[in-house]
């Protein structure tokens, strides 16, 4: 087994992904707008700022995207575990 060569494999489809390529083109469309809804919440974590924050399509969209992307990296590396790639 080549395991660069299944990695550079892996690689290719995860460029291939709708959501890590959504993510890419949210990340060009963010404002000073959104940056300050952040920085506002992250500052003052109240319900009222996490509102306005996830009233924000741009946000919700990234978040949403963020999401199914962490739920992909966490199958993968169970897929890992399981075949014994990555133990110590």
């Amino acid at each position: 087994m080549n395991i660069d060569k299944e990695m550079n494999e892996l690689f290719k489809l995860l460029d291939q992904n709708n959501d890590i390529i959504k993510l890419k083109k949210i990340n060009n469309e963010i404002t000073q707008k959104e940056l300050d809804l952040i920085n506002n919440y992250r500052n003052n974590p109240s319900i009222e700022n996490k509102k306005m924050l996830y009233d924000n399509k741009i946000i919700r969209e990234y978040l949403h995207c963020e999401n199914n992307v962490n739920y992909l990296i966490m199958e993968i590396n169970s897929k890992f575990k399981r075949r014994h790639i990555c133990q110590k």
